[in-house]
């Protein structure tokens, strides 16, 4: 029935990106990096801005996977330089440099869309995908690119997670112990620049940082244990994907990009009632 229908390629891209997120979003979220996410996935929305300006000269360029190729680059090169900037030893404030990133996509991105209303009386390209993740007839082989790099993204954190945990939780200790710090921040930055390319297309590039924040927000108000924390943002993420899955499968007019979120964020809502009636009870007890 699946294949039938031509939706394999979707469950599968947005499966893979639901779990290479959650597993990514423990520790996102510990390092408290969820700012990183908005920067390099606001980039995404620069890169479509400079697409739709060479389309004007280059009409061959006013496709969707040329766009969609603009935010790869944009993305990919905003995690390259705000890992340089704001590297832990003679780097400058990390959350300035992703401040500065952010503004700067977003306004160039929003000049070049008006600059192409204006010049062709209609709004670009892919504009609501960019933005918000209406995802278009994936084809097969994207769906394997994708699975490949979230699996990836998945083995190589699970390959390092040690240094990785130790680097997130107390880099200071981390390194004085002799962890490679600079080449886990480097990779670090580099899986979730990732795993935000891909997620682009599943929850576009203004709600992706979501699908890095809310699993792991979620499942850390309900364990303080590591592989607990782990199994349960993953749980997250996928229910997060299957409902978005089945909303879109419904309502064809919903981008997935909301509905993902939103699923998660009720889910992070009976988390945190459920935290809170656990601590009061716990109170009471006692």
């Amino acid at each position: 029935m699946i294949l039938a229908t031509g939706l394999l390629p979707e469950i599968l891209t947005t499966a893979s990106v639901a779990v290479a997120c959650a597993v990514l979003s423990v520790f996102v979220v510990s390092r408290r990096w969820a700012f990183i996410g908005e920067g390099i996935g606001h980039s995404g929305f620069g890169g479509a801005g400079t697409v739709w300006m060479l389309a004007l000269a280059y009409p061959a360029l006013n496709g969707f996977w040329a766009i969609y190729a603009g935010v790869v680059v944009f993305c990919l090169a905003t995690a390259v330089g705000i890992a340089y900037l704001g590297r832990p030893r003679g780097g400058s404030n990390i959350d300035a440099v992703i401040g500065i990133f952010l503004v700067a996509s977003v306004a160039w991105g929003f000049i070049a869309r008006d600059l192409y209303t204006r010049r062709l009386g209609s709004a670009p390209t892919a504009f609501d995908t960019v933005l918000f993740g209406r995802m278009p007839d994936l084809p097969p082989l994207f769906a394997v690119a994708a699975t490949l790099v979230c699996a990836g993204v998945v083995s190589t954190v699970l390959l390092l997670a040690k240094e990785i945990v130790y680097y997130c939780f107390d880099p200071a200790m981390a390194e004085a112990s002799g962890v490679r710090s600079s080449f886990i921040h480097y990779l670090l930055i580099l899986l979730v620049a990732l795993t935000i390319v891909v997620g682009a297309l599943v929850a576009g590039s203004v709600l992706v940082t979501a699908l890095l924040v809310l699993p792991g927000a979620t499942a850390l108000l309900l364990s303080d244990r590591l592989r607990t924390t782990v199994a349960l943002s993953v749980a997250v993420g996928l229910i997060g994907a299957v409902v978005a899955l089945v909303v879109h499968a419904r309502y064809a007019f919903l981008p997935m990009g909301p509905s993902i979120v939103l699923a998660m964020f009720a889910i992070f809502v009976a988390a945190y009632a459920w935290n809170r009636v656990r601590g009061s009870g716990a109170v009471g007890a006692t």
